[in-house]
Parts: structure tokens; sequence; C-alpha cells
């Protein structure tokens, strides 16, 4: 399942090489691969859709089978409850019965007070509660023997009815005494069967939580591992679309950069050419200031040479002995020297970086890049987790085209970014955001803020999962992929 996802993501338009102006053919040419794209998109997309319905088949079967187990499970705990309700209601009923044949037995003592005379009597009368040969005999007249015979069958009667009572008490005893002792018997079986049930509940309980672990697993592997067909294709859609972006956006930036260079080299050129014709305008000014002074020298030094022989006349003429102090020629002015041309300041190179990205967030390193337990469904983590209170904001690690801004699946909200970066493609990964500041096919800089931090998605805490893949989105759960180690690039 997962060579046919990644054979899908691989099918990803991944445009690469150098800024350049496609030509007639270019276009011509482009246009048949993004067919041919399109056509393998198509047919990859009906095979992970046959894989996803193959995976979604199993976990379905899994799913009914724990579907029976809960029903068996119900039904289990039903015969339980009914169970131990029965046992309760057995022990309830022991103890009445015992409350019963204590009542029994105090009544049997107080029949056998009161039939203890009267046992003794008719003991004495053979059998007989009164002595009839008294009763008549010791008559005064036929009225107090009427009344003397009423009134010993009146007690002959009493005594019967005591006698009866007695031996009703004895056998409500003994009969109350086996009902005591079969239901102690009742419950020991009850209590048994209990425990088997009970046993098997338990076993029935493990089977079903090793089912339901089973399924969270399939579950979680199917949510980590695949993605919907549909959402798949429209990543794929809009990855090509945000790195055709990415590039163009880099095209003209190229473009403007080449014409701000090209300006720059112009306004130099202006600026040097100017300095030169000010430089040969300042030694052509410098040059006829020499000149003139050179002029100026001359006339003075013919001035003073005529002053000079005047002097000497008028010296003779009065034939002075002191010769006259010859004169004196002025100094020449010191002549300016040409100024030198000065050169354009160079524009000082930027400096270079070996890091392309800078960190998406702040906060710890929570969980590396590289191999996994597979505890969430994953033996391969193609990125590294950072640790913060959610909430932190999340800035892009580098300039490019966002490719999707979503809300679904492992990742819960996330953003994938196409870059350009030194005529490579790479794509950039942001998951468990709790909040999206960019949209599908916005363009942001690096360092801008596309989100927050925060715990949405297949996550056990709050963190930002941050990957980078050289190329288009391929997602593996067992290896790298295109994937790279994000402290690398940071």
């Amino acid at each position: 399942m997962k060579k046919t996802f990644a054979s899908l993501i691989v099918s990803a338009l991944v445009l690469s090489s150098t800024p350049h102006f496609a030509s007639a053919d270019d276009l011509s040419e482009q246009k048949a691969k993004n067919e041919q794209k399109q056509q393998e998109n198509q047919n990859t997309q009906k095979n992970l859709e046959s894989s996803v319905n193959h995976e979604g088949e199993k976990i379905s079967k899994t799913q009914q089978e724990v579907n029976r187990l809960d029903e068996a499970l119900n039904e289990k705990m039903f015969a339980v409850e009914a169970k131990d309700r029965q046992i309760k209601a057995t022990e309830a009923e022991i103890v009445e019965l015992g409350k019963q044949i204590e009542k029994y037995k105090a009544k049997l003592k107080r029949q056998e007070a009161l039939l203890g005379d009267r046992l003794r009597v008719m003991q004495e009368n053979d059998g007989n509660s009164i002595k009839w040969e008294e009763v008549i005999f010791g008559s005064k007249d036929v009225g107090d023997l009427v009344s003397r015979v009423l009134a010993g069958k009146s007690i002959s009667q009493q005594d019967d009815k005591m006698i009866t009572d007695y031996r009703n008490t004895q056998k409500k005893l003994a009969n109350a005494q086996q009902e005591l002792k079969d239901k102690k018997v009742k419950l020991v079986t009850e209590k048994k069967e209990l425990k088997r049930q009970q046993a098997e509940l338990e076993q029935q309980i493990s089977e079903r939580n090793k089912r339901i672990k089973e399924l969270k697993k399939q579950k979680k592997k199917f949510e980590t591992q695949l993605m919907d067909a549909k959402e798949v294709q429209q990543i794929l859609i809009a990855q090509e679309k945000a790195i055709a972006a990415e590039k163009a956006a880099r095209e003209r930036e190229a473009r403007i950069e080449k014409e701000r260079k090209a300006q720059e080299a112009r306004e130099a050129k202006a600026r040097a050419e100017a300095q030169a014709a000010q430089a040969a305008a300042d030694q052509a000014a410098a040059e006829k200031a020499a000149a003139e002074q050179a002029a100026a020298e001359k006339a003075a030094a013919e001035q003073a040479a005529k002053q000079a022989a005047r002097q000497k006349a008028t010296t003779n003429s009065t034939k002075q002995s002191t010769p006259a102090p010859a004169p004196v020629a002025p100094k020449p002015a010191p002549v300016a020297p040409k100024p030198a041309p000065v050169a354009p300041k160079p524009t000082p190179a930027p400096a270079a970086s070996s890091a392309l990205f800078i960190h998406p967030t702040s906060g710890a390193t929570t969980q590396g890049y590289g191999s996994a337990s597979g505890e969430n469904g994953y033996g391969f983590h193609n990125g590294i987790d950072f640790g913060a209170p959610v909430g932190t904001p999340i800035v892009a690690a580098a300039t490019g085209t966002v490719i999707t801004a979503s809300s679904s699946g492992p990742y819960g909200n996330h953003i994938m970014i196409a870059h350009q970066l030194n005529g490579k493609t790479y794509t950039t990964v942001y998951a468990h955001m709790s909040s999206l500041n960019a949209r599908a096919g916005q363009r942001v800089s690096q360092g801008q803020q596309i989100g927050a931090l925060g715990s949405t998605g297949n996550s056990t805490g709050p963190h930002l999962h941050f990957e980078i893949h050289v190329g288009g989105y391929i997602y593996s759960g067992t290896g790298p992929a295109n994937s790279v180690n994000p402290m690398s690039m940071l």
C-alpha cells in the first residue's frame, strides 16, 4: 500500500533547473508532458482507490468481528449479572429461612412448655385429657353432668389442637431446614457457575480488547499511511500549480534582479563617464590656468627687464659707483595637480550562507528524524517535532508558494509550501497546527507567520511536525523517501 501511495506522490510534477524563458517548442513539449502525467495520475489514482478499498475491507472485517464479540460480550455480561442477582436472591432467601427456622424453634419451645403439663395428665389418664369417671360420678345432677361433659370435651379438643399445632410446627421446621440445606447446595452450584461465567467473560473481554487494539492499529495505520484518493489527487494538482507558480515567481524575480543589475550597471557607467568628463574638464581648466599663469610670469619678467634697463641707464648717467641691485623675478605660482578620476564604489556582495531554511517555530526538539517504534502507525519519522505551548507562532521556513492549507487527515491542520531555491525544488510540511494564516496558492515570504502551534490530527500533545522534501511531497511510513533531516538544512 505504501508503495502504491509513494508511486502516486512520485508522479507529482517536480520542475527543477535554473530559471529560463520558454520557447514555443518548450511549451508544446511541456504540454505533452503534463497530459502524460495527468494520465499517469489517473491510472495511479485508480490503483490507489482499489488499494484503499481493499484496506477498508480488512478494517471492516475486523470491525465486524469486534461487533460480534461485543454482542456475545453483552449477552455474557447480562448472564453474569443475572446469575449474580440470583445468587444474591438465594442468599437473601437463606437468611430469611434462617430467621423462620429460629422462629419455629422458639415456637416449639413455647408449645412444648404448654404441652408439658397436659402430656403428663394425658399419660396419667391413659391417653385421655380428663378422667371421665370423675366427671360422671362426681356430678351433682344431670345439668352438672352435661356441663362437666362439655367442659371435658372442650379441654380434649384444645389438647388435640395444641398437639396438632405442635406437630405442624415440627413439620414446618423440618421443611424449612431441608429447604435451607437445598438452597445452600444451590448457592454453591450457582457460585461455581458464576465463577465459570466470569472466567468466560474475562476471556471474551481479553479477546475483544485484543481485537480493538488490532482495529485501532489498523485504523491508525490506514489513516496515517493512506489519504483519500481525491484528496491526494487535489494535492498533486495543487502541488503542480504551486511549483509552477513558484518557478514563475522566481523567474520574475530573476528578470527583475537582472534588470536591476543592468540598470545599476548603466547608472555606474553613466557615473563613470560623468566623472571622466568632469576630470577632463578639470584638467583643461588646470592647463588653462597654468598657461595663463605662465604668460603672466613672462609679462612680469619682461616688465622687470625693461625696468632694470632703465635703472641701468639712469645709473650710468649719474655715474654712481655702487651698482644697482638686480631685480628679483617673482616666483612662479605652483601648478595645481591633475585630479585623478574617482572610480565607482563596488556594491558589496551578500554574505554567503549554507542554510536554506530558518527554524519554523520556537521550542525544543521532542522527536528527531529517523527510525520510529511503529506504535503510532509508522516505522520512520519523516520530520522533526518542536514542542511548545499551543498558539506559538509558526513561520514559513523559506519563501515559497502554498500548495495546500487543509484541516483533514492525520496531519490535522497543516500547510505544504513549494520552494525554488538555488534552482532546485523543495517542499516543506507544517502539521498539527491550531490555526492557519495562509491559503492555497498564496506566496509567502521567509519568516512570515502562516499559523499557530497546536495538537490537531494524530497528535499526542502540542507540537509542530515539520518536514523538508527534495522535490514534491512524497509520503512513506517505512523510510525517508525524498525527505531529508530538517536539522541539516536549518
